[in-house]
């Protein structure tokens, strides 16, 4: 499971926002940190190869935290791997000054595709980004930001303050 966290929070974190919004700095976060969910409640659906955390879940693995209402794991048949994974529900992964918010969030395991919709927003300090759906593509390392037919995608990006020199 250390897997999917560590490509989800990095996917909504790091990639979600273009060259001119994110710098590229990303700081190292260890997989051999433990991750700890919590919830409300946890149903296992052992026919559907399900695990269902509802009820203000929380998945913590260093300094990032992923929060939802509900996550639903789905694993792959005949194995134990993690197929996809869907948070719902006020969506917000944050760590230092960067949060990412949706109604959903859908990560693709094998694909390494991760899917933000409703109301998308990455924030990294005082730049953000806003769409319908923000869809990342962790291996090529691109992202996609989409708007509705009636809406359009808006980019905040707040020019870095200059250092004046002194003599």
């Amino acid at each position: 499971m250390g897997r999917w966290f560590l490509l989800l929070c990095v996917g909504f974190l790091f990639c979600c926002t273009p060259g001119a919004l994110a710098e590229e700095v990303r700081p190292e976060l260890d997989r051999n940190q433990p991750i700890e969910i919590t919830s409300q409640r946890l149903e296992v659906l052992q026919q559907q190869r399900q695990s269902i955390f509802s009820g203000d879940v929380v998945a913590q693995q260093g300094d990032m935290t992923l929060r939802a209402e509900t996550l639903i794991a789905f694993f792959q048949k005949d194995q134990n791997q993690i197929e996809r994974l869907e948070a719902t529900g006020n969506v917000r992964v944050i760590q230092l000054d960067r949060m990412a918010t949706a109604e959903k969030a859908t990560f693709y395991q094998l694909e390494e595709v991760l899917t933000l919709s409703g109301q998308a927003e990455v924030k990294q300090g005082e730049n953000s980004i806003f769409g319908d759906e923000i869809t990342l593509f962790l291996k090529e390392n691109r992202s996609l930001v989409e708007s509705s037919t009636h809406g359009r995608v808006k980019a905040v990006i707040v020019p870095e303050k200059k250092q004046e020199k002194s003599e």
